[in-house]
């Protein structure tokens, strides 16, 4: 190849690998198509503070060692919530519902 095609080609490579990774407005995206959202920011005996760190309301929970998940819990846009549990487990990741 020459150099100008080379160049050309690189150019082209480039110009499609930015249009690839092009962001979609928060507003026009769901949650699922976004992908993980839920994002576990802290915890306490028998409870765990959870971030949104999507631009859509969302509902997540944590999974918790040795006993049941606890219910899901609304989380806003960019927002954070508590999710809470009886008993002495402790919060491995959060998950969006």
């Amino acid at each position: 190849m020459t150099r100008a095609r080379v160049t050309l080609t690189f150019l082209a490579a480039s110009a499609a690998a930015a249009a690839a990774l092009a962001t979609v407005p928060a507003q026009a995206a769901d949650a699922g198509a976004l992908g993980a959202c839920a994002e576990l920011v802290g915890q306490a005996p028998g409870s765990a503070d959870l971030r949104n760190d999507c631009g859509v309301p969302i509902e997540a929970s944590v999974a918790v060692t040795g006993q049941a998940d606890p219910a899901c819990v609304p989380i806003a846009a960019y927002g954070t919530a508590v999710v809470r549990w009886e008993g002495d487990g402790t919060a491995e990741y959060a998950y969006d519902c």
